[in-house]
């Protein structure tokens, strides 16, 4: 079961780095303040996201090797 969800896990995290680095690329042609106000807006939800699955994705691989 923990095997599942590490590998689902990691594909969770592996699928938003791809989304964030999308909307970072977006911003080169982005041409207003508003858009750019925009594109922050959606990145900083999804960086908390990583950030809070890679900390899951550790809690679990300790726990894994307590077992």
């Amino acid at each position: 079961m923990l095997g599942a969800k590490l590998t689902l896990a990691k594909g969770l995290a592996m699928g938003l780095k791809f989304k964030m680095g999308s909307k970072i690329l977006r911003t080169v042609i982005v041409r207003d303040w508003h858009e750019i106000g925009t594109v922050a807006g959606i990145i900083a939800p999804r960086a908390a996201l990583t950030f809070l699955i890679h900390w899951e994705i550790k809690e679990e691989e300790k726990e894994k090797e307590i077992r």
